[in-house]
């Protein structure tokens, strides 16, 4: 099995490909980061790249999705379309995970991703909704209205 991709990691990978993108060097990015309010250097961004640092705050994602202008669902997972297979470690005990008590693989990107748009539960779908304000709430289209968990099997087209 692959193995699966984590949040830190994806942000650091996004973050590189997103500054380089962008023609910024490290310390550009840094820089950037401190105009915003996190106080950053480029040892900071070198660090999380190479994998030496495996911790990104809340703040500091924001942050970094503020300055290279983009979400943050685009820093937190590829930006790869469904056939993508890559299993996605969304927490170190959830599904899949060395010390999972959850059954399953972890989910996929295309999952992860719209679960982090609050489009589809991993978990139970009414607690899941029930924090959706009422303007906002509207049956999923492509699963014929019906509230229900999607799973990696969707994306495999087996349910």
């Amino acid at each position: 099995m692959t193995q699966p991709l984590t949040p830190h990691r994806v942000i650091a990978e996004r973050m590189k490909a997103l500054r380089k993108k962008r023609g910024w060097s490290a310390a550009h990015l840094a820089l950037e980061m401190k105009k915003a309010g996190i106080p950053w250097d480029r040892s900071i961004v070198a660090s999380l790249e190479l994998g030496r640092r495996a911790t990104v705050t809340v703040e500091e994602l924001l942050a970094l999705s503020y300055v290279l202008s983009v979400a943050p669902v685009h820093l937190l997972v590829p930006p790869v379309g469904v056939e993508d297979r890559t299993p996605y470690q969304v927490v170190p005990n959830g599904p899949g995970g060395p010390d999972s008590v959850l059954a399953g693989s972890p989910p996929y990107p295309a999952v992860v991703r719209a679960w982090i748009r609050g489009q589809l539960p991993m978990g139970d779908p009414r607690s899941f909704f029930e924090e959706v304000p009422p303007s906002e709430l509207a049956p999923p289209d492509e699963f014929g209205g019906a509230w229900r968990v999607v799973t990696n099997e969707d994306a495999d087209g087996e349910r």
